[in-house]
């Protein structure tokens, strides 16, 4: 019997007890017995709410089961999604299940037989990348479906006050609006893969987290560099002495109405010198980020620190570290579809004779707005 249904029994028993004693005239008894009831009452309404929080933990942990079998049951499906295409690469025969997992996918890049990568894949590879150093922590983003395509855009040095459209008026555009068409082409960029035997062994995770891992440090390194290119086209090299050109030129040179998404990328050794700079105070230049414990804030702003590798320093005598800070976000963009392939190659690796395959991305970075009022590409005494 539960718990709950002995305080009930009990319940019901006091209060004939105590009805009991009343009928015999032994009010004494029967107030004794009545305090007895009490108590069985209140231990009830304890009792209730205990159960029903017992409940509660029942229910959630078979709530959380499920989750955790779906999300088993989904990891499972994409391994073997993975591994039909790995076979179907290496050419092996495919069983009609195995078949059913694989969606084509179309594009120049694929000219042995490509599918589309599942989505837990995908989401994976999209969290590897924002694991690494990535410029998509500091651009705008941009999805599309098409390969190809564009958008107008009014730029900031340009942009004009909102139309009138007072009753009476036909609402007449001003003249001074001046339109143009960001274009964007999708780039096929892909990691060469080794298909074998053994990627078919691997455990569902381990196979999912190999493919992910071998993409994801290829793609931050090729959408860095193509970033790079993006920020300084169209840009002339602002020469900035220190750190307090620097903070002038936050100051001066940036419009006002765009330093809400403000931010300062550097290299290690820039970082190192405004790392290393004091103020006329004595402080330090450079403030912890209350939000992100690993980052610096200057004037406020985030710095964000990329590789000498990938930004490197120039000069012999003087040197000089590049430098991008504005609000970049409204300046340049990545532009993908959110589709990764993996891809079957026609030819094998002959000098090692084994079979190869790429994992594509379709991803663009183009420059929406080159205003200096917006961002400023410049270079920076170390």
């Amino acid at each position: 019997m539960k718990k709950i249904d002995e305080l009930k029994a009990a319940l019901e028993t006091a209060k004939t007890e105590a009805q009991t004693f009343l009928n015999e005239n032994k009010v004494a008894d029967a107030k004794a017995k009545m305090e007895e009831v009490k108590e069985l009452k209140a231990s009830i309404e304890i009792q209730e709410v205990l159960d029903a929080e017992a409940m509660e933990e029942v229910q959630n942990k078979i709530d959380n089961k499920k989750v955790d079998v779906t999300e088993m049951e989904n990891v499972k499906q994409s391994a073997n999604t993975v591994r039909a295409m790995i076979k179907a690469g290496m050419g092996k025969s495919l069983t009609q299940a195995e078949n059913a997992l694989l969606i084509p996918a179309s594009g120049a890049g694929t000219d042995g037989v490509g599918y589309l990568l599942p989505s837990d894949v995908r989401t994976m590879i999209v969290e590897k990348i924002r694991q690494y150093k990535s410029f998509r922590d500091v651009l705008g983003y941009i999805p599309t479906t098409t390969l190809t395509g564009s958008f107008p855009v009014e730029d900031f040095e340009t942009l004009s006050e909102l139309v009138d459209f007072t009753d009476g008026t036909d609402g007449t555009e001003p003249t001074d609006i001046k339109f143009k068409n960001v274009t964007y082409a999708l780039k096929e960029k892909g990691a060469i893969i080794k298909l074998s035997n053994t990627l078919l062994q691997m455990t569902d995770n381990n196979l999912i987290a190999y493919i992910a891992n071998v993409f994801a440090k290829k793609a931050v390194i090729t959408e860095n560099k193509m970033a790079i290119t993006a920020l300084q086209t169209g840009k002339t090299l602002k020469q900035v002495a220190d750190w307090k050109a620097l903070k002038k030129s936050i100051n001066v040179d940036l419009d006002e109405g765009v330093k809400y998404g403000t931010v300062v990328v550097v290299n290690q050794d820039g970082f190192d010198v405004l790392d290393s700079a004091l103020d006329t105070t004595g402080r330090p230049v450079l403030q912890p980020n209350p939000a992100n414990p690993t980052q610096k804030l200057f004037m406020g702003y985030p710095v964000h620190v990329f590789s000498n590798a990938l930004l490197p320093t120039t000069g012999t005598t003087t040197k000089k570290a590049p430098l991008f800070y504005g609000n970049l976000t409204e300046a340049v963009s990545f532009v993908d579809n959110g589709v990764y392939a993996f891809a079957s190659s026609e030819h094998a690796g002959f000098t090692s004779n084994t079979t190869i395959a790429r994992v594509i991305e379709y991803v663009d970075v183009t420059k929406v707005d080159a205003s200096d009022k917006i961002y400023i590409a410049g270079e920076f005494t170390v």
